[in-house]
């Protein structure tokens, strides 16, 4: 198994997923997942559409897709020519005896009438459609299947038609995801339900200061986030890098590239989360005194 496949094999099981649940989450074949994870791209379709199923995988794991997708193969591998035969008795008087009797028989038998091809229809053009956005509050940033249109509103190119899925990202506000059918030009307005604000533990006791005793996560690069408290999520999204989010402690953090997120914690700076492209889940506590 390759790189590329340990890295998808190992999200998944991270996240407790079957082959089959996977595949139903992202509306694909088991197939298509089970070919990644075991590097067999032979039998996956052409890649500008293999490349888009893996971007989906990958983001739908928590794991950066940019490291993936440049261990995708440029040429799909062919397999291996099989093995000459072995030199042994001739075989030059079987195949002359064969060519003789062959020719006997087409001699003999009579002839065809002539078959006349008729060109096949050329497949139609697959219909093209735009697709408006518009969120409230605007400034999400929208992706279609995996790949990443721009920030609403906006309005597409034309697009091919078909099922498609739609992913919309705003810091501070819960992602949305949507199953398109586009057979047609589609203006939808989405608005989007922010995250629940923490609460204080008691009526009398404040939180501290975040820039003291909370967790403030900055991204130096692109890595997918989820922060939980409890059985509240807090955030899950990918940030914008440079953006730093601040959370009251104690909080649980996964994250799908840790290289990315350089995590400061009471104030102190305790460096990136962990290894680029290797999805990690830590807690952090509130520091001792």
């Amino acid at each position: 198994m390759c790189e590329l496949g340990v890295r998808l094999k190992e999200a998944r099981e991270a996240k407790g997923l079957s082959l089959k649940e996977a595949a139903q989450a992202l509306s694909l074949k088991a197939k298509v997942l089970e070919a990644l994870e075991a590097c067999r791209f032979e039998e996956l379709p052409e890649p500008p559409l293999a490349k888009g199923y893996l971007r989906r995988y990958a983001l739908f794991l928590g794991l950066d897709p940019e490291p993936l997708l440049a261990l995708y193969p440029a040429k799909p591998q062919e397999p291996p020519p099989a093995p000459s035969p072995r030199r042994g008795f001739p075989l030059w008087p079987f195949l002359l005896l064969g060519l003789l009797a062959l020719g006997g028989v087409f001699l003999l038998r009579p002839k065809p009438a002539p078959v006349v091809e008729v060109p096949e229809a050329p497949p139609p053009t697959p219909r093209r459609h735009v697709l408006r956005l518009e969120t409230e509050p605007p400034g999400a940033r929208a992706y279609l299947d995996g790949f990443y249109l721009g920030q609403t509103p906006l309005a597409t190119p034309p697009l091919e038609g078909g099922k498609r899925v739609l992913r919309l990202e705003l810091p501070g506000y819960e992602p949305l995801e949507e199953t398109l059918a586009l057979e047609r030009d589609l203006a939808l307005r989405f608005t989007l339900k922010p995250l629940p604000a923490p609460r204080a533990e008691g009526p009398e006791e404040a939180p501290p200061p975040l820039g003291e005793g909370g967790l403030v996560l900055r991204l130096e690069g692109r890595s997918w986030l989820r922060v939980t408290q409890g059985e509240r999520r807090l955030y899950e999204g990918i940030p914008e890098v440079g953006a730093e989010l601040s959370f009251p402690l104690p909080v649980e953090v996964r994250a799908g590239n840790p290289a990315a997120v350089r995590v400061f914690l009471g104030g102190r700076d305790l460096g990136p989360m962990g290894e680029a492209g290797r999805p990690v889940t830590r807690r952090f506590e509130a520091p001792s005194r």
